[in-house]
């Protein structure tokens, strides 16, 4: 799809919300374990891009040398291009965490690189599917995604899921 394209979220629809609702499980799992292990290196946010082939590849959001953070959505997608190059049409992104859209604010200026909605925009994935929608995202100051972004159904992931987030992010009761 090229940039310019209009996006059509018909053509988009995420199906299969068993199988995303199992690789969401590993995700939480994979925060947990990365947590027992060294909480300062291993973030509280997972991603998985999955391609047509059904290869999964998964990131959890890390620091950086320079201190800023990079966050879990462009881990899976730089691990994805260094195990099997560009990322196909048809791809799917699953994240613990709606990814984030922020232009000025303390996790822009903390994050390595451009927003995920701007990394996950210039890429070919159009559909990411979520464990918990980030409350905090839908200001005046964000990137208008070409994705389709749907969160879990499930309400036992989606509690953890906000959870993980609630660690880092102020959550409205």
């Amino acid at each position: 799809m090229k940039i310019n394209e209009i996006y059509d979220p018909d053509r988009y629809e995420i199906h299969n919300l068993k199988k995303l609702d199992r690789i969401l499980v590993e995700l939480c799992k994979m925060i947990i374990r990365g947590q027992k292990k060294d909480a300062d290196y291993y973030g509280m946010v997972a991603a998985c891009v999955l391609d047509p082939d059904n290869r999964p590849v998964f990131g959890i959001n890390k620091p950086t040398k320079d201190g800023q953070r990079m966050h879990a959505e462009r881990v899976a997608m730089d691990k994805y291009q260094e195990q099997y190059g560009e990322i196909p049409e048809g791809s799917i992104i699953i994240t613990t965490l709606s990814p984030c859209n922020e232009l000025h604010d303390a996790t822009a200026d903390d994050r390595y690189g451009e927003s995920c909605t701007e990394l996950v925009n210039a890429s070919p994935v159009r559909k990411v599917y979520c464990g918990y929608m980030d409350p905090s995202q839908g200001d005046d100051q964000q990137v208008e995604r070409r994705f389709t972004l749907q969160e879990t159904a499930n309400p036992d992931i989606r509690k953890l899921c906000e959870k993980f987030a609630a660690t880092f992010l102020t959550i409205p009761s």
